[in-house]
């Protein structure tokens, strides 16, 4: 009688069990396009009962309390809480976590979160590229990014930028950083003219004056990242060694064609000049020489500096207050599935020193085709047309040197009209302003560049991308 008993009461306390636990089921979906959440954690508030969503976004778990809670995750995504009550069947759409989008940054390989490269990452946005008058792409360094050093190589438009991300590493070698426009890699750094073709025309050796990156318009950038640390930069290898910088281009917005025009006028001068004798005090210094040294050369049209004027300035000869225009006309629009960025620029651009200008005409095309929710296609293309006047500035036998060694008592010009130049016994004197517009130095360049490349999301956490890339140079270069 007394095991019939304990029998009893086992049953009665394992159907009380049962009853307190029940199934219930239920699907995760993203709520924007309904596609099924992967991987989604369902947890019962206040109790370790948990389960997974499968590859259909279905889970089952089994709850214990008679009005339970469940809290569902899932990365991405903001934890929503659903009180079921009496149900045994929900469906939950969760909202995606737009909040902490600026704490990410793009890298080689992906997005990283900005507090993982605390100190070895820089960021120059649209807005610091639009508040300047930037005419190269890697002018636009120059006070902008923290830790970035950014050094002029040469004054002549269209000229380099020594870029240095992580220090000079090195003397003899290249120590630029890596440049990545869209994913695809570019050409950073400076060339020599000689790189170019020209030989030793520009008279300054091996040294980077020329910039490759001017082909590329900054009006069509977006974002830039600067990247420093070598786990960031893994994914390219030694190449980026010395730093890595990824620029980001506009691109399509779902809606209606949104027209664009950015333009900009302005003028460039050169800040100081050297404070040189002019005639009055180049006679009196010649006058005092002569004396000291009880030359016989003494020149009689220097006895009485007081008759004199001032001269030739040939600082104010050769340097000039250059105009420079920039235009950009652009489009974007497209729908949910296709969209699209096309923009035309033009830049004309004249150099502080006379003759020396650099002429720009660039189109780029950015298309995106969201084909699948797991599939995306697109396509970046890139012309552009640059022709340079460069002057011979820098080296012993520069434009620049000239002037400053040149004697204020040759005029520029003859009676006659010709260039005016002196020889006297010791030195002859090479008219700065005939170097400048008379020895021509061009060079052009047309440079199609683009990319396609495929995007496929079998996961939301996981991304699989495939680029491929295809560049033209033509260079044309003519030394007179």
């Amino acid at each position: 009688m007394k095991n019939i008993l304990m029998l009893f009461l086992a049953l009665i306390m394992s159907f009380s069990v049962m009853a307190q636990q029940r199934r219930v089921t239920g699907v995760v979906t993203d709520q924007k396009d309904g596609s099924a959440i992967i991987g989604a954690n369902v947890l019962e508030k206040g109790t370790s009962n948990g389960a997974v969503a499968d590859v259909k976004g279905n889970f089952a778990i089994n709850v214990s309390s008679t009005n339970p809670t469940l809290v569902i995750r899932s990365i991405g995504y903001k934890t929503v809480e659903i009180s079921i009550g009496n149900q045994t069947s929900v469906r939950v759409a969760l909202e995606e976590e737009t909040s902490q989008l600026e704490e990410v940054v793009v890298v080689g390989y992906g997005t990283m979160k900005k507090s993982d490269l605390s100190g070895a990452s820089v960021s120059v946005s649209e807005d610091k590229i639009k508040g300047s008058i930037i005419t190269n792409l890697d002018q636009v360094f120059q006070g902008r990014a923290a830790g970035v050093t950014s050094v002029i190589t040469s004054g002549a438009p269209g000229s380099s930028v020594s870029i240095r991300v992580r220090g000079q590493s090195t003397i003899n070698a290249n120590a630029e950083p890596l440049y990545v426009i869209d994913g695809v890699i570019v050409q950073g750094g400076g060339n020599s003219g000689a790189s170019f073709g020209l030989g030793d025309a520009l008279g300054n050796g091996s040294t980077s004056t020329i910039s490759p990156l001017s082909t590329i318009s900054p009006s069509d950038i977006v974002s830039m990242e600067i990247l420093k640390d070598a786990s960031a930069t893994a994914i390219y290898g030694a190449q980026g060694s010395n730093g890595v910088v990824l620029i980001t281009t506009k691109r399509g917005k779902a809606g209606e064609a949104k027209f664009t025009y950015e333009g900009m006028v302005g003028w460039q001068r050169q800040a100081s000049r050297l404070d040189m004798m002019n005639l009055r005090e180049f006679a009196d210094f010649s006058n005092s020489v002569s004396a000291e040294s009880n030359s016989q050369d003494s020149r009689p049209e220097f006895m009485d500096p007081t008759l004199l004027g001032v001269g030739t300035n040939w600082q104010d000869a050769i340097f000039q207050i250059a105009p420079m225009n920039q235009h950009q006309l652009s489009a974007q629009g497209g729908t949910e599935t296709v969209r699209y960025y096309v923009s035309g620029s033009y830049l004309n651009q004249q150099g502080t020193i006379i003759g020396t200008k650099f002429n720009r005409y660039s189109f780029r095309s950015n298309l995106d085709a969201q084909l699948k929710k797991w599939l995306k296609l697109g396509l970046n293309a890139m012309y552009s047309n640059t022709n340079e006047r460069i002057g011979l500035a820098d080296s012993d036998e520069g434009i620049v040197k000239y002037s400053l060694m040149t004697p204020p008592d040759i005029p520029i010009y003859n009676l006659d009209g010709t260039y005016a130049s002196v020889i006297r016994e010791g030195y002859t004197r090479i008219n700065p302003i005939a170097m400048a517009l008379d020895e021509d130095i061009l060079l052009g360049r047309k440079k199609l560049a683009g990319s396609i490349f495929a995007e496929i999301n079998p996961y939301k956490t996981t991304r699989v991308a495939y680029r491929t890339r295809l560049r033209h140079w033509f260079v044309k270069r003519r030394t007179i």
